[in-house]
């Protein structure tokens, strides 16, 4: 592995040694790999009932034993990852339910704050050099163009990173298209101003960095959809190595101190972590965390922790967004799906603003209308503006 590799390609072990301190910020979920996207509204829910709660719930999907993903594994369990794996103790497997969706399942039984799966971060792909102080935030289109440069387009990094590549989407399949690859018509018909004005600025920004990379604006698309919809944002704090001299208060004496201390920055910083990344998306009754642990030793690890008891054979899930908190507009603009349940959006407009639409009275169209386009069958993209459409005006509250 090449330097520029270990430096801005990973090992948040060195992230860690560079730091001495890591927290996890709110982070955004990707997608799972699969060829449809799987929301649940009902995980995670206690069995009612009296008597003693058996450990396990009915088997309700079938093994991944596809060759790509048996490559991951091996790869990371080469990498001494914990919690997966063929073994029946292993802890977690890949699997299919019955509509042909993929997620992560148990193999056994889980307690609140029990570590489910851990892979260390020398396995996860950074986006951008911690080393290099940002300026502002980075985005998915400038992650983008460095997963480009850094491994899919690095042939030394792409072979040594080829069996997570292989098991990434492509156009052709696993691919829920987010509204940047959306006609101007389409994004027109969105109407709410907040994911319009977004989807235009990101297809703006997508052909704007294309260009100045000399790199096809095809590929730079689609890796930004790769990033928005399957990396973690997080939080470092770097240790630039510059002293800065300190004077304290006076003392009862009058007399004042000096002291030396090094300067610390907080920066954000994007990853993609392999098998972990395969997590399905739970607004409401999610039962699992993302969290780092032992950042400031040589072998941190990014570990998937219980948030609450989960039987065997349970999908595991996790909540994307911010703290775990997304709205529509988020879940459309960067994994390409609508939840049909989703109590963030009702706060969003509770909360309104100049990116809102005030009322359900302000939509071009009714709720009845978009509802009777749905069901004539529309399909494509303008199924998800639909989607979208009918949605967010559900969650209008209730006129007097």
């Amino acid at each position: 592995m090449t330097n520029m590799m270990r430096a801005s390609g990973i090992l948040l072990l060195a992230l860690a040694q560079q730091s001495g301190v890591c927290a996890f910020a709110p982070f955004a979920m990707s997608s799972s790999s699969s060829s449809k996207r799987k929301v649940k509204t009902n995980q995670g829910k206690a069995a009612g009932g009296f008597g003693k709660k058996e450990d396990a719930v009915p088997v309700s999907h079938s093994r991944d034993e596809s060759q790509t993903t048996q490559n991951l594994i091996n790869f990371l369990l080469q990498w001494k990852s914990k919690g997966l794996g063929v073994d029946a103790e292993a802890g977690t497997e890949i699997g299919y339910d019955e509509n042909g969706f993929r997620g992560l399942y148990a193999m056994k039984a889980f307690k609140k704050g029990d570590i489910i799966c851990k892979i260390p971060s020398d396995c996860a792909l950074a986006l951008a050099d911690p080393s290099v102080a940002a300026t502002e935030e980075m985005s998915e289109v400038d992650g983008a163009v460095n997963y480009l440069q850094w491994y899919a387009m690095n042939p030394q990094a792409r072979q040594m990173w080829s069996p997570y590549i292989d098991t990434l989407p492509t156009r052709e399949a696993n691919f829920d298209p987010t509204p940047d690859f959306y006609t101007d018509e389409e994004i027109a018909q969105l109407e709410f101003p907040m994911i319009v004005k977004k989807a235009l600025e990101r297809k703006e920004q997508i052909a704007e960095l294309a260009q100045k990379t000399n790199l096809p604006f095809d590929e730079v698309q689609f890796a930004t959809w790769l990033v928005s919809s399957r990396s973690f944002s997080i939080k470092i704090t770097i240790d630039d190595g510059d002293l800065v001299r300190e004077t304290s208060e006076a003392d009862a004496d009058g007399l004042k101190g000096n002291s030396e201390t090094y300067k610390m920055r907080e920066q954000g910083l994007r990853v993609l972590l392999p098998y972990l990344d395969m997590i399905n998306h739970e607004s409401d009754n999610y039962n699992s965390e993302l969290h780092l642990i032992d950042p400031e030793k040589d072998d941190a690890w990014f570990a998937i922790r219980a948030a609450r008891p989960i039987k065997k054979n349970k999908e595991i899930t996790i909540s994307y967004g911010a703290a775990g908190v997304e709205t529509s507009v988020g879940l459309l603009m960067n994994y390409g799906f609508i939840q049909d349940e989703n109590k963030f959006d009702a706060l969003l407009l509770k909360k309104g603003g100049d990116d809102c639409i005030d009322s359900v009275e302000g939509w071009s169209t009714t709720l009845e209308d978009d509802e009777q386009q749905l069901a004539a069958g529309v399909s494509g993209n303008m199924a998800n503006v639909l989607r979208f459409r009918t949605k967010m005006k559900r969650s209008y509250p209730p006129t007097e």
